[in-house]
């Protein structure tokens, strides 16, 4: 019997690597868009609508409440962030807010 439940853990463990390995990227693809939007969103939404942070969350679509948002010290700009993945939007004056490139 002890060798089933090995043979079934394995097996489970190999499913999980393989759909890791499948869904893995294009989730971390998602997840990035997702976090841009919210910076650049937020970013255009406080620096140049005026409005304050937590008004500008408020608008975001319900689905975006997973991703962390942050006004940036010292700088205008939000950085949002989900686990291991971080975007940044800065606000430069009569330019408005940009998405900077991923990291």
């Amino acid at each position: 019997m002890r060798r089933v439940a090995v043979s079934s853990a394995a097996l489970l463990l190999l499913a999980v690597l393989v759909v890791a390995a499948v869904f893995g990227p294009r989730l971390r693809r998602m997840a990035g868009v997702g976090a841009g939007y919210v910076a650049k969103q937020t970013c255009s939404c406080m620096y140049v609508a005026g409005r304050s942070f937590d008004a500008c969350r408020s608008d975001l679509p319900a689905s975006m409440d997973r991703i962390r948002a942050e006004v940036l010290n010292g700088l205008e700009g939000v950085r949002a962030s989900v686990p291991f993945l971080e975007r940044r939007a800065h606000h430069t004056p009569g330019r408005g807010c940009t998405l900077q490139p991923w990291n």
